[in-house]
């Protein structure tokens, strides 16, 4: 791609965590499809990010240090705010896309735009040594082959069972145009922020305003390490009252419009809570969470 090229596609990297940023850039400058622009914001203390991006020498990249921390809410936003391309294509700093991601996500969306808002794809999950692992129930694919999904369905269907069942924020492609920061961030609905569910608020807003495509191929790699965020208790105990919150919040986007589906995946949510207040390890910061969530959602 010549360097005055308009770029189609913006890879965003909200970076952070220097540990395993070089691979993911890697999988990022390696992409198959040309016209595409890499946009890096450092949210980290140290340099090593900023030297792994000089080293790699690529045009296409555009590095950006953060004037002061962002943080999770921050960074995303600020990434998104300097994408210049049509189709937003985020890549957390500890993940890797395969060659074809962006090549095979662009033509779904040529082929089937404009009634489509999302393009996801199956997932693996691989440790630390980029081996591949056993799917968790998040992962199991959706479908053997390439399928379209109704938007307020396929919503439906993750919010009645709990489970992301369209990936995490490397795994998706949608338009630029299609979305827009709600106050100083993308994962929200109404008033409400979400963090550990950020990634299914954004793709319930996405998929309020048309359907989405799920290829059956795999092209990105989801790595779960000892280092992660959301492997903290705090962070463990805001996932599970985050999916409390999400379906009464998701009714105002128009999904679970049925009474009896509403019910059925707030009980849920209900339930998986009640498992963790009995849980002996359960420390008394989550157990206020806790009891808070199930007094504001009844």
């Amino acid at each position: 791609m010549p360097e005055n090229s308009t770029p189609i596609v913006s890879i965003l990297i909200p970076a952070y965590n220097a540990a395993f940023f070089g691979a993911a850039l890697k999988s990022a400058v390696s992409q198959l499809f040309a016209r595409i622009e890499i946009v890096v914001c450092d949210d980290s203390e140290g340099s090593e990010i900023e030297e792994i991006v000089r080293a790699a020498g690529d045009s296409r990249v555009r590095y950006v240090r953060n004037s002061r921390r962002l943080g999770f809410h921050g960074n995303f936003a600020r990434c998104f705010e300097l994408a210049r391309g049509r189709y937003i294509k985020f890549l957390n700093d500890d993940d890797l896309l395969h060659p074809s991601c962006i090549a095979s996500m662009v033509q779904a969306f040529e082929t089937c735009a404009p009634q489509i808002s999302l393009v996801t794809s199956r997932r693996l999950i691989i440790n630390q040594k980029s081996e591949v692992m056993k799917d968790i129930p998040a992962t199991v694919p959706l479908a053997s082959r390439d399928t379209r999904y109704a938007g307020l369905k396929l919503g439906n269907h993750v919010l009645e069972h709990s489970s992301n069942q369209i990936g995490e924020p490397t795994t998706v492609m949608f338009r630029k145009p299609d979305i827009s920061l709600n106050g100083d961030t993308l994962f929200r609905i109404d008033e409400r922020s979400y963090t550990c569910l950020a990634d299914l608020c954004l793709w319930l807003r996405l998929l309020a305003r048309g359907d989405a495509i799920y290829l059956a191929q795999p092209l990105s790699y989801f790595r779960r390490h000892a280092n992660q965020l959301q492997n903290s208790p705090e962070v463990e105990a805001r996932c599970m009252v985050e999916r409390l919150y999400l379906p009464a919040d998701a009714r105002s986007l128009g999904f679970l419009s049925d009474e009896a589906a509403f019910r059925g995946a707030i009980e849920f949510a209900k339930d998986l809570i009640h498992t963790m207040q009995q849980r002996p390890d359960t420390d008394e910061a989550a157990l206020r969470l806790y009891d808070e969530a199930l007094l504001t959602v009844r």
